[in-house]
């Protein structure tokens, strides 16, 4: 059964982009290591926070997000981990693959709004998602060949043609 989830982190504002890169870094390494697969790194930057902690007004925001078959990770340890690193303010781990079912058969989402949608669709939902995207395709690649035309070089036999006009 496929599970998707959501870490999110709240690093004190004073540390650079690497040590926020190192952090995330450290966990995308955990969740890797017992067979999730993170699919993104999704960096904020920094974002004020809606109220103080720890006296910082300000926070640097990260996301990962996993995706798992098997086992699931190890959330307790990445936890307690989060907990005892002084640079991280908060962290919360949502799963969210039962909140997207959930939308979806409810017609709040439509599964052209969700990044992984063909993971949680049924079987014509997944037919339409994958007509979508084959159009998409054959559009892309009718734009690509008219660029294409229209940036190539005249034939030769062109380029005489319109020289004999003038």
């Amino acid at each position: 059964m496929l599970r998707t989830y959501e870490l999110g982190i709240v690093v004190e504002p004073r540390q650079t982009d690497d040590d926020v890169q190192a952090i995330a870094e450290r966990f995308h390494t955990m969740i890797e290591e017992v067979g999730a697969r993170v699919t993104e790194i999704d960096h904020w930057g920094k974002r004020k926070l809606a109220y103080p902690i720890e006296k910082f007004n300000e926070g640097r925001y990260v996301f990962l997000y996993v995706t798992t078959d098997g086992p699931v990770p190890p959330w307790p340890e990445i936890e307690r981990l989060l907990q005892q690193d002084e640079r991280v303010l908060r962290h919360l781990v949502v799963r969210t693959d039962e909140d997207l079912k959930r939308a979806m058969r409810k017609g709040k989402v439509k599964p052209t709004q969700v990044a992984n949608a063909e993971l949680f669709a049924d079987e014509e939902t997944k037919k339409q998602l994958a007509a979508e995207k084959a159009e998409k395709e054959r559009q892309d690649a009718e734009k690509a060949a008219k660029k294409a035309a229209a940036e190539a070089p005249p034939a030769e036999g062109e380029a005489s043609a319109e020289k004999g006009d003038n």
